[in-house]
């Protein structure tokens, strides 16, 4: 809190504040640095699926929490500060004392305001850190049981085995529980393009297909965990963008229950992923023209339902 006295006196006791918000700020960081290296070590660790009771799946949901505290308490100090140095930089101009007591008081009830929730954020955090600090990841990880993920459909999404055998469906997301393989959209003219420049490394097109552009199903059975570790690579690895950027979207796709891992995958950039998941929200799916996703099923001469949302 700053009281107005005088331009010089008023200079001092917001020096004496910005050193006491920015001491604030760097503890700040340095809790957020040891929540994002807990999320990006512990989730890294996780090689079994998650039931959304286990104690695992519940941690992760607490450092996603906990993140976004961190990155709250960091924002609103970072506001406090521009707003000190708003009213330094006008004191050093001479601006009129009506403009600055008036910008005194913007800062004094932002401060007032944003103060205790810092404070209860930054006890809730370091709660989260000395609890995660305790966890013996192993032993955690021995009691959980193994369930199944099933992320189904709509019925227009769905082909039957028949459909796809002997054939090159390009440009299509095939997710296959039949085969346990995810194959990635595709155009057959660069397959052919590759298979023409590498003949030592390929054998055919189907081979191409297989060792480019197929992963296994099995790597996306943690559905939550899979679509945190696509969203990261997608920044990182086709973005080039920072780690707080592609932690910030793991952590959005982490809980997008709807979404199936291998889309995230499937998607060549943001751009991608931001108009599916407006699609998705406006149950506009048709509208999506960057590739086609397909979900393959055993013939059956029955009807079948198919539920789009993700059980964890």
């Amino acid at each position: 809190m700053i009281n107005y006295v005088d331009r010089e006196h008023t200079l001092k006791l917001i020096t004496i504040e910005k050193s006491s918000l920015k001491s604030t700020l760097s503890i700040q960081q340095n809790l957020n640095k040891q929540i994002l290296t807990f999320m990006k070590n512990f989730v890294g660790s996780i090689n079994i699926e998650l039931d959304s009771n286990s104690k695992v799946y519940k941690y992760i949901d607490k450092s996603t929490n906990a993140l976004k505290k961190s990155n709250r308490n960091i924002s609103n100090l970072e506001s406090l500060i521009k707003k000190l140095n708003s009213i330094n930089k006008d004191i050093e101009n001479y601006t009129s004392e009506d403009k600055i007591k008036e910008k005194i008081e913007k800062y004094n009830t932002a401060f007032s305001k944003n103060i205790d929730n810092i404070y209860i954020n930054t006890s809730l955090i370091e709660m989260f850190i000395h609890d995660i600090s305790l966890i013996d990841l192993s032993d955690l990880l021995s009691n959980e049981k193994t369930t199944v993920t099933n992320n189904n459909s709509s019925d227009n999404s769905v082909i039957e085995t028949q459909e796809l055998n002997n054939s090159f469906i390009e440009n299509t997301l095939i997710i296959s529980d039949i085969r346990g393989k995810v194959i990635l959209p595709y155009k057959l003219e660069k397959i052919k393009e590759i298979l023409l420049n590498e003949k030592e490394k390929y054998s055919s097109i189907e081979d191409v297909i297989e060792k480019k552009y197929t992963i296994p199903l099995k790597n996306y059975k943690i559905a939550s965990i899979s679509r945190f570790r696509e969203a990261y690579k997608l920044v990182i690895k086709k973005e080039h963008g920072s780690r707080l950027k592609a932690l910030s979207l793991a952590i959005e796709m982490f809980s997008t229950y709807n979404l199936h891992p291998a889309i995230i995958t499937a998607c060549n950039s943001l751009d991608e992923l931001d108009i599916y998941l407006a699609c998705l929200d406006d149950n506009t799916l048709d509208d999506f023209k960057y590739f086609n996703i397909k979900y393959e099923i055993a013939p059956t001469t029955s009807d079948n339902t198919y539920n789009s949302l993700e059980k964890v």
